[in-house]
């Protein structure tokens, strides 16, 4: 989508509004349906104090055995290592289908935290656990 906002740009330049707004509109319909249908890398990096690091690990098993007997998933991983401060850096890589069920799986989670009387932000503020998220699109191989 990059490569179009920069034709898209360009176009601008060149040839006014118009042509840009229509470039953009067509570019965007065919990127999103494209993306719709790749598969969705969910990717969490969590700082976890060491004092917190056995509720935490706890947690994450709980999670990803939920996520595990979901439609769309694919597979996960988990990664750790101590940083300088002793603290745990905790990654999970979940790989789904597709942005619906991405979306679904997102749904269904909340759902069952809320079943459970589970709070995942009481949580890391009690802990003092940090999280940064993202989700990316799988790419094509060259």
């Amino acid at each position: 989508m990059k490569t179009n906002l920069l034709i898209g740009i360009f176009c601008l330049t060149l040839s006014g509004y118009k042509t840009i707004a229509q470039t953009t509109g067509i570019n965007s319909q065919i990127e999103t349906k494209k993306s719709e249908n790749m598969k969705q890398i969910f990717i969490d990096k969590f700082t976890v104090p060491q004092k917190s690091k056995q509720e935490f690990l706890k947690r994450v098993s709980i999670n990803r055995n939920i996520i595990k007997q979901l439609n769309g998933f694919i597979k996960d991983d988990a990664y750790e290592r101590t940083d300088e401060k002793g603290n745990l850096i905790y990654m999970t890589i979940a790989v789904w289908q597709n942005q619906t069920v991405l979306k679904k799986a997102k749904e269904i989670v909340q759902a069952e935290y809320k079943k459970e009387g589970f709070d995942i932000a009481e949580m890391f503020a009690r802990l003092n656990i940090t999280m940064e998220r993202n989700t990316y699109n799988e790419t094509e191989k060259p």
